[in-house]
């Protein structure tokens, strides 16, 4: 059939075919997690495991009833027909960037791809549509080195500038055109840094853009034979690039081998694509979590705008700052979670919460109303982060602690989540953890240095309105009340988590 669509058509259906079958060719997940790959090593998309274990079941009942709550897993072939079709668009466009960055900036080179977020932990909620990625890219024959960012005298752990070693006139004769869109800059001590804000800005945008509108522009190609809808639109957010893949009946069809959905209206028709530039810093070979190295890969990933510009600038120069992204620790976590017992009744509270905030927020949108105060303050990633410390101190520090189910697992979360709102304080999990040797061995903490608080972009007033909607809103919606589950477990959890997020200096 691929015939009737000319050249371009035979190309692009070619090139859709060949990402299917790669797709296909790889073994599934129950099968990679036998072979024991974990963390940076299992680069796939991995479908939620949900597990209630003991729970009270008319609680879960209840639970899954809830207009806050219901149903958080979705289909099997509709997760397939998603990932397929993610994976499928990143291989297309992975392909048109190649191309476009080798025609347009001397030496600039597009690796892989890696998969991460929630729907590469395991932890996506209600429905498969939206997926994180980092493309990774590097410039042939560039010296650079990371360069410490410090406040008052002391390290800011999480961020970096990258400070490059060949003079300005090598520069600019090695690679004239990233010279003139400006990602060599020169800071205040008069060193040669890599702009993270002019290489997220002028390239990366303007490759994707091009890369989006070829593969649209092929697709568009055989729409008279097909009459295929498909487009795709993008948006900024630092340090993401965000793309809606937005598709019809017939480009679901074409872009999604593994199986037909019998109700069409079950068909996701708008997959969101978060696309995360990065440039490979090292990996760490050094730690070790029981007893089995993690070889986290390390990048640095622009991070050029926050949303409270003067906190950023107090750090550093938002021209130049790079955020060292500590996914390939969080990734080697999860994975390890989805083969314990009593991890994976954290993890299924975790998406308890996730679907709570994702839902209450939907709500109040379609009903033109304000949502809770601790869905629309907190985000996806500060829970995410509240369950590694739940992990580590259920698990690593007091492994006898009772976690028998679902219903427990969320009693433990939202106590510490409860004890985060009133120090108004969340250290980040891999920069700022004074107790993290005690899962991750080897691991270098660095003495001295402010803590990463990733609260610090929220206000007192509005911490303290999520304080309030936590017991108005939260407790009552998941179906507890309050010092429901208290008991010598959960009093040395709340105590030794208030002890180390209480201590430091935050910036």
């Amino acid at each position: 059939m691929a015939g009737y669509y000319g050249p371009i058509g035979v190309v692009l259906d070619e090139d859709i075919n060949r990402a299917s079958r790669k797709i296909t060719e790889r073994r599934d997940e129950d099968d990679v997690r036998q072979h024991g790959l974990l963390g940076s090593a299992l680069n796939q998309w991995q479908r939620p495991i949900t597990d209630f274990g003991d729970s009270d079941h008319q609680w879960v009942v209840s639970l899954k009833s809830s207009p806050y709550i219901g149903e958080i897993d979705f289909g099997r072939k509709e997760w397939a027909r998603s990932r397929e079709a993610v994976d499928a668009v990143m291989e297309l466009l992975q392909k048109e960037m190649r191309a476009k960055a080798e025609a347009n900036y001397e030496h600039l080179r597009i690796d892989s791809y890696i998969r991460q977020g929630s729907s590469r932990d395991g932890l996506k909620v209600i429905k498969p549509d939206e997926f994180d990625t980092v493309i990774e890219f590097h410039i042939e024959g560039l010296q650079f080195s990371e360069k410490r960012i410090y406040k008052n005298r002391k390290y800011v752990p999480g961020f970096c500038y990258l400070q490059i070693e060949q003079r300005p006139d090598i520069l600019q004769k090695r690679y004239p055109r990233l010279w003139r869109e400006g990602v060599f800059q020169v800071d205040g001590e008069g060193c040669v840094c890599f702009s993270s804000r002019k290489m997220h800005q002028r390239v990366f945008v303007s490759l994707i853009d091009q890369s989006c509108r070829a593969i649209e522009e092929k697709i568009a190609a055989i729409k008279r034979s097909r009459n295929v809808s498909f487009h795709i639109t993008r948006r900024m957010n630092p340090p993401a690039i965000n793309i809606t893949i937005h598709l019809d009946d017939e480009a679901n069809d074409l872009f999604m081998k593994q199986g037909q959905i019998r109700d069409r209206s079950d068909v996701v028709r708008e997959i969101d694509l978060d696309i995360v530039p990065a440039i490979r810093l090292r990996v760490d070979k050094d730690t070790r979590y029981n007893g089995n190295p993690v070889n986290a890969v390390i990048h640095a990933v622009c991070k050029w705008k926050e949303e409270d510009a003067a906190k950023t600038l107090e750090i550093a120069d938002q021209m130049l700052v790079w955020h060292i992204n500590s996914a390939g620790y969080e990734r080697y976590t999860l994975d390890v979670a989805r083969t314990n017992q009593k991890q994976k009744y954290i993890l299924t509270a975790l998406r308890i919460l996730k679907t709570y905030f994702t839902k209450t927020n939907a709500a109040a949108k379609k009903e033109n109303r304000a949502p809770p105060p601790i869905a629309n303050i907190l985000k996806s990633y500060h829970l995410k982060q509240i369950a590694i410390y739940l992990i580590l101190f259920a698990c690593h520090t007091y492994p006898t602690m009772r976690i028998d189910g679902a219903k427990r697992a969320l009693a433990c979360l939202v106590s510490l989540l409860e004890t985060t709102l009133n120090a108004k304080h969340l250290p980040h999990f891999f920069y700022s953890n004074s107790m993290i040797g005690r899962m991750f061995q080897n691991y270098r903490v660095e003495s001295g240095a402010l803590r990463f608080d990733l609260f610090r972009k929220i206000s007192d007033e509005a911490l303290r309105q999520a304080q309030l909607s936590f017991d108005n809103h939260l407790l009552k919606d998941i179906g507890f009340n309050r010092g429901e589950g208290d008991d010598a477990d959960l009093t040395t959890l709340t105590s030794s988590f208030s002890n180390e997020i209480g201590h430091g200096e935050y910036f």
